[in-house]
């Protein structure tokens, strides 16, 4: 965010429907996830909560309901591309042996990232429909497999829908491994990594903020004070970098559910010259959240928390404060800022690597020059825009200036 950027554009709107819908993503990509790890240490009972799941997410065809993913991801505007192999209908066996087999199974491995050169890449939804099982001349699609399987597990009512061919294809029984119920996992372990995708591009987030902290009168400081702080309208989305009575930094995250994570500092900073801040929210590959806090580039907290925490990761989808929360009082504590950056999503290690050094470039310039926000003094971006309007004495100043000021 920049001072007077009046660049504008559409925030995203989440409102109460929506945002029950993305709350039951989570917890299905929670149960997906959940039911391969079981399923893969022999708990076989769990295909079924597996396949209920999947067709949620991705198969869902009721008139009052639409796949959860797709939902999600349509909401957002994240593309659900995979790569997988050629399907049945592309083998290249002989013809000769075409007419004889009985089970041909094709597609696989089906990943986010190209993992081998005859991957081809497609949409998610393609995927569902591309003939990747050929049992006793008839060809099935992963489609078929989440709902057919799906429909037994709901019982006698939802059996009957059951072709007999597949009826056979799912007690078939080779050495101990079912065809079938391998290919759900496999498909499961596919459509739970397009999602953790979703998710990670919606809510990976890091901040670098250049703060310099002059000397604070004692009786100005509070238990919390903020330095920056995003909330979300009408949620209670909200992203904080705030200090302690000690002058030491936060991270505070509530997500979209309510829940809550912090890290604090494990010691204490020296302000007697400008300082880089960085926070970081990342989803892992294990749908926990892991939260970090260093300054200058040293780490200094640190938590994880088992489940995604779901907050936005666009600063224009918030309204945003510095030198205050977006609902609280004006502050009487002071500080100033040379640089403050988020970016939407987890930066690689040479785009992390190249912010660094700009940032330590910046933060040992002599001739630095930071925004000033006296005591009382704050700025604001209304939800929408970048555009930081600033109320109370603000100006542009020598950051040795700021720092020597008593």
């Amino acid at each position: 965010m920049t001072r007077g950027n009046s660049t504008r554009r559409p925030f995203r709107e989440i409102g109460k429907p929506f945002a029950i819908r993305t709350v039951e993503l989570i917890q299905a990509l929670q149960l997906v996830s959940d039911s391969i790890k079981n399923i893969r240490t022999g708990e076989i009972r769990y295909l079924s909560v597996l396949s209920g799941q999947l067709r949620s997410l991705v198969a869902e065809r009721s008139k009052k309901e639409s796949p959860l993913l797709l939902e999600v991801a349509g909401k957002f505007d994240t593309s659900l591309a995979i790569y997988c192999m050629p399907g049945v209908d592309e083998s290249d066996l002989p013809a000769d042996l075409k007419q004889d087999i009985v089970l041909h199974v094709a597609g696989f491995p089906v990943s986010i990232e190209r993992q081998h050169p005859a991957q081809r890449k497609m949409l998610l939804n393609d995927f569902l429909d591309q003939d990747l099982i050929l049992f006793s001349g008839t060809c099935y699609t992963p489609r078929n497999v989440i709902e057919w399987y799906a429909n037994k597990a709901g019982g006698a009512h939802y059996s009957s829908r059951i072709p007999d061919d597949f009826a056979q294809l799912m007690m078939l029984n080779i050495r101990s491994i079912k065809p079938v119920a391998s290919l759900l996992v496999q498909i499961g372990e596919s459509i739970l990594a397009a999602g953790i995708k979703v998710l990670k591009s919606v809510v990976d987030l890091e901040i670098y903020a250049l703060v310099a902290v002059p000397v604070q009168k004692p009786v100005c400081i509070k238990e919390v004070n903020y330095l920056f702080d995003f909330q979300y309208q009408g949620s209670r989305m909200q992203v904080s970098i705030v200090l302690d009575s000690r002058l030491t930094p936060s991270f505070l995250v509530t997500d979209l559910k309510g829940d809550c994570a912090s890290v604090v500092s494990d010691r204490m900073i020296d302000w007697s010259e400008p300082r880089l801040i960085q926070a970081a929210l990342l989803i892992e590959d294990d749908l926990s959240t892991t939260l970090e806090l260093s300054v200058d580039d040293v780490r200094i907290g640190r938590c994880s928390v088992k489940s995604p925490l779901f907050v936005l990761s666009d600063p224009v989808d918030y309204e945003f404060c510095c030198n205050k929360a977006v609902d609280g009082q004006d502050q009487e504590i002071g500080f100033g800022v040379g640089e403050f950056v988020m970016i939407g999503r987890e930066a690689g290690p040479e785009e992390r690597a190249n912010m660094l050094l700009y940032m330590s470039r910046k933060r040992t310039d002599p001739n630095l020059q930071v925004v000033s926000y006296s005591p009382r003094a704050f700025g604001v971006a209304k939800r929408g825009t970048k555009d930081l309007k600033m109320s109370g004495e603000t100006k542009l100043m020598h950051v040795k200036d700021l720092l020597n000021r008593q």
